[in-house]
């Protein structure tokens, strides 16, 4: 398998897992978000502690990669406290097409086509469809939520993009993101989030999380962002909110309604014109 294909393997994986934090995170609910956010990194980062001289790299390099991981999480669980949960993951859905889109702002050769576009206009409209079954309505009050969400939605294509222009790093500076990332989150649920007291239903699943989201998913986002085309990558991410929808319809009893099966086809069309550049031209 060549090193293209294994990166799109890799994106794939890392999509299915990033899809179950939705589940994760309705079943977890109750929790204070930066108590749950502090043990997944922490159990994300544990893999490092095997190769404890490559988990922290230069300072710029780690600052980025804080920048990234404890920057997106803490904008996105805010904009769920000031905003309604789905108009501001309507927001956050926007970082795969803005990940295609400013790929040509970090490297020359990457060329945004037509068929980008267009795509990328499918995928949002069926990210609209799909978090808000056609009643999205913006209210003034909940504005900063949303500028809240809006910047998660640039954080996480910015930092990949511009990890990708840093220093190759051993894959266990993730760790080190991890790591720092965890004790950031920790530090901000004892400054401002009740105490808890953790059961083992709660336990377990923070644990499921912590090797799947925010462990493997790290890892493998990594690999694939080094040596796949990050526009693709990034219209393959267009398939997120779908494998999210079906973790919720299967886990927690959410309806599929027809407007989320109308919201799906739009997703998977717009993936498809995404990923054109995967098929060579014939001469």
């Amino acid at each position: 398998m060549g090193q293209k294909n294994l990166s799109l393997v890799l994106a794939f994986l890392t999509i299915s897992l990033w899809a179950s934090l939705a589940t994760f995170g309705k079943l977890l609910l109750h929790l204070p978000p930066f108590y749950i956010l502090g043990a997944a990194f922490m159990i994300g980062s544990l893999p490092g502690f095997f190769h404890p001289r490559e988990m922290f790299p230069s300072i710029k390099t780690l600052g980025w990669g804080v920048f990234g991981y404890f920057g997106y999480h803490f904008c996105l669980f805010y904009a769920f406290r000031h905003a309604p949960v789905l108009e501001a993951n309507l927001l956050n859905y926007l970082w795969p097409v803005i990940l295609v889109l400013i790929s040509p702002l970090f490297f020359k050769e990457f060329k945004i086509k037509i068929h980008h576009i267009f795509g990328g206009v499918l995928s949002i409209l069926g990210c609209f469809i799909l978090v808000t079954g056609f009643s999205f309505d913006f209210k003034t009050e909940h504005l900063f939520g949303y500028l809240l969400a809006l910047s998660a939605a640039f954080i996480w294509p910015i930092f990949s993009l511009g990890k990708k222009r840093l220093p190759q790093t051993s894959i266990w500076t993730i760790a080190g993101f991890c790591f720092i990332s965890g004790l950031l989150c920790f530090f901000t649920h004892f400054l401002i989030e009740p105490r808890v007291v953790l059961q083992w239903h709660d336990a377990w699943k923070i644990l499921v999380m912590g090797i799947g989201p925010f462990g493997i998913a790290f890892y493998t986002w990594d690999i694939a962002l080094k040596y796949g085309d990050s526009r693709i990558i990034g219209a393959l991410s267009y398939l997120t909110p779908v494998l999210s929808t079906f973790g919720l319809v299967m886990f927690t009893n959410e309806d599929l309604k027809s407007a989320t099966l109308m919201a799906m086809f739009l997703i998977m069309s717009g993936s498809s014109l995404g990923v054109l550049d995967i098929f060579p031209r014939k001469r």
